[in-house]
């Protein structure tokens, strides 16, 4: 069995393993596909946050197929399309009994995925409908980060403004309509990930290239501005010009996965009574709703993957990645050479 890893930053290799094992409750999974994430990204260049010593392995956003189970295993069978709910949390810590496991004191993210065959624990599975497309089942993780995202504020009827026109702010743009919002626009300064947008049916897809966020935000919505502002873009620059933007007595959501600290004047924040909203991940049922909406094609993702690659191929996938950041929106690799039929 093989996997890909990162051996040190800008460096992939590849390593052949013993077919594993599994336990009682535990399946046999055969990896299908496995999307490349921003943190994939980060942690290539060095620069992640928590995952930053070497050699580690990567990948979360995964679909695939049971092969087999393990003897105590129930609900789940050989051939079901499955995907992982990624996080590891203790479930004693004070936000794991208040349900909200995504914030754990001791959080870990299992990210190992780049690789033929997994044993997962079937609390960490999600089964997907018999005749659900692979490449959807992979985009169930980065669209349960979006839903989680317009739940942290009040969305229905709000003017929603979300920073950031890549894959997770896409997907937030999307599901804060599906939410209810009043009105969304979205903002980027790279013409391909806008032009995107607007095929997704997002109503305002606007450059700040010409002009601030602020002059956009009153632009759209008038001298209400926006109800909400979601950060996915997760720059000191874009967090500027948010708060500039924010009006008083209104949201900030902060989804995007920031490398480096941000300095700002807190006072704008209290003496205009702005709500800063850190987000983190998602629960469970945020999984679930995913799954729902992107098999009863509630989320437009034509065209979403536009680059695909084979396991083999990891190091150019992202080189990749790095020379052409504005063509990529999501890369699949394709770890399987079948589509599914063939889980042995």
């Amino acid at each position: 069995m093989k996997k890909a890893y990162i051996a040190q930053p800008y460096k992939i290799a590849f390593q052949q393993q013993e077919f594993p094992v599994i336990g009682p409750e535990q399946v046999l999974m055969k990896v299908i596909c496995t999307g490349v994430c921003g943190s994939d990204i980060q942690t290539y260049h060095g620069k992640h946050k928590t995952r930053n010593v070497f050699p580690l392995d990567f990948g979360h956003e995964v679909a695939g197929v049971i092969v087999s189970c393990g003897a105590q295993v129930q609900g789940y069978s050989p051939g079901d399309r499955v995907t992982v709910e990624p996080q590891q949390y203790c479930g004693h810590c004070y936000p794991c009994r208040a349900g909200r496991f995504n914030v754990c004191e001791k959080l870990k993210v299992t990210s190992v995925f780049f690789r033929e065959y997994a044993v997962v624990d079937t609390y960490f599975l999600h089964r997907c409908p018999s005749d659900m497309d692979f490449d959807k089942i992979a985009l169930v993780e980065p669209l349960a980060v979006a839903i989680a995202s317009v739940k942290r504020s009040k969305i229905k009827d709000a003017r929603v403004c979300v920073v950031g026109a890549g894959t997770i702010g896409n997907l937030v743009a999307q599901a804060a309509l599906r939410s209810g919002a009043k009105d969304v626009m979205i903002t980027d300064l790279l013409e391909s990930k806008l032009a995107y947008a607007r095929q997704c049916g997002i109503p305002h897809c606007i450059s700040t290239k010409e002009q601030s966020l602020a002059e956009l935000v009153l632009s759209v919505f008038g001298p209400d501005r926006a109800d909400v502002i979601i950060d996915t873009a997760a720059t000191p620059k874009a967090f500027a010009e948010i708060l500039d933007a924010a009006r008083p007595h209104s949201d900030i959501v902060v989804t995007g996965n920031y490398k480096e600290p941000v300095e700002f004047d807190l006072t704008r924040i209290q003496r205009r009574e702005v709500n800063l909203l850190g987000h983190m991940m998602y629960v469970r049922e945020d999984f679930e709703q995913a799954i729902r909406d992107l098999y009863q094609d509630k989320i437009y993702t034509k065209g979403f993957i536009a680059q695909r690659f084979g396991l083999d191929d990891m190091q150019q996938a992202m080189e990749f990645i790095d020379a052409h950041p504005g063509d990529v929106m999501k890369v699949m690799i394709q770890i399987a050479t079948s589509k599914g039929d063939d889980v042995g």
